[in-house]
């Protein structure tokens, strides 16, 4: 009897959690990966940013995964709203 399965091949989601979130303030580079779940290849969020020039050649791992940007500002994101929070407690 045949049976479904789910395909495997989904796209993986990053989680921005307290954790990668104080990795990324003391800018700890090798924390930041493990929290974040990054392969030792694919570049650093604290590198990438949107304005800066990707410093990898073309077709090598670095500039694939250049693109982590979004996860900087998904970071940088998390920051501004947990100081808005506690500006707002404190009035």
């Amino acid at each position: 009897m045949p049976t479904k399965r789910t395909p495997i091949n989904r796209a993986t989601r990053r989680r921005i959690s307290p954790r990668a979130v104080a990795a990324f303030k003391a800018k700890d580079e090798v924390e930041l990966h493990c929290a974040l779940g990054l392969k030792p290849f694919e570049a650093s969020p604290l590198d990438a940013g949107p304005r800066t020039e990707c410093p990898w050649s073309e077709g090598t791992a670095g500039f694939a995964t250049w693109g982590q940007a979004s996860l900087r500002a998904a970071l940088e994101q998390q920051i501004m709203d947990a100081v808005l929070r506690n500006a707002k407690v404190q009035e």
